[in-house]
């Protein structure tokens, strides 16, 4: 008997194999010698190491998986031996699997939002392999909401941090000059590689916006305490709303930084253990709003209070 790993592997990689192999009379063939055979090819000939009483074994040993997809059947063959004089006949199992293609995945992220009508910006693209293959060199592409490609990257040789099986491309693109949301896609295509690698895709959005001109500095407090309350969020959503809203985080000192072009605005400011607050804000200049935050109330607030039991 033959075991594989698994039924379903990645193209090229290590699979690890075992065999079992028993005599009606319960003979210990230690020594004695397993070949595995593939397209009328010797793989590895592999010896039989451990005897229970019933049954003999060999260690786990490992053969490269073949590297075009497709399904395969290999056979394990004991060969005719002699073990203390007795002649054991040849005997032979096959087992079969499935090599599929590398599975990639993509991923984006530090995307600023919103952007000035027309800016320059960068994105960070990461790609990686199911099976941790180093894919420096092949190319990543952007296109924009219409399906223009608009930039192309080649991915590094160096991992991200804390990432070790993720290499990526730092992308510079430039925003649409109308404003709105929009939805572009960074596709990995098909890579030229040995081993048969599947593409993949993922979308991103950003939002585009007049030009940045005042700076808004947000102070959030306490309400009761009137101490600073950090990493409070902050948003200002235009009154005429195209899908944006200018976001910041409070500091320690409770303050919050956000640029936006001229114009009017409802402030939110929300934390996770307060409620929000909203407000509405005109920026012709730069300016400082205050806002205070109140504890959020629990949930059986005006009803009877839970068992603590």
């Amino acid at each position: 008997m033959a075991k594989a790993a698994r039924a379903e592997l990645d193209a090229g990689i290590d699979m690890v194999l075992k065999v079992r192999l028993s005599c009606s009379s319960a003979c210990d063939l230690r020594g004695k010698t397993v070949e595995i055979i593939a397209q009328d090819a010797v793989m590895k000939v592999i010896e039989l190491v451990a005897f229970d009483g019933t049954a003999n074994e060999t260690d786990e040993f490992v053969l490269k998986s073949p590297i075009v997809p497709g399904e395969y059947m290999w056979t394990a063959v004991f060969p005719a031996q002699e073990k203390n004089g007795i002649l054991h006949e040849e005997s032979s199992t096959a087992f079969s699997f499935v090599i599929k293609p590398h599975a990639t995945s993509i991923a984006v992220w530090d995307i600023p939002s919103p952007i000035a009508l027309g800016d320059e910006f960068k994105i960070k693209v990461g790609v990686q392999c199911s099976a941790e293959c180093q894919l420096a060199g092949t190319e990543i592409a952007v296109y924009d909401h219409e399906g223009t490609r608009v930039a192309t990257g080649t991915v590094g040789d160096v991992p991200w941090s804390g990432a070790t099986a993720l290499s990526g491309v730092e992308v510079e693109l430039e925003a649409p000059r109308m404003e709105g949301r929009y939805r572009w896609t960074v596709k990995f295509p098909n890579p030229d590689l040995e081993i048969l690698h599947e593409g993949a895709s993922c979308t991103f959005a950003f939002g585009t916006a007049r030009q940045l001109e005042h700076m808004v500095m947000v102070k959030v407090r306490d309400k009761d305490t009137k101490a600073p309350v950090e990493n409070a969020h902050v948003h200002l959503r235009p009154h005429l709303y195209r899908g944006s809203a200018y976001k910041g985080c409070t500091d320690d000192r409770g303050a919050a930084r956000v640029r936006v072009p001229r114009g009017d605005y409802q402030l939110y400011v929300s934390s996770d253990t307060k409620d929000a607050v909203m407000s509405t804000v005109a920026v012709d200049g730069d300016l400082t709003v205050e806002a205070e935050l109140v504890p959020k109330k629990p949930w059986w607030t005006g009803l009877s209070p839970p068992d603590a039991s």
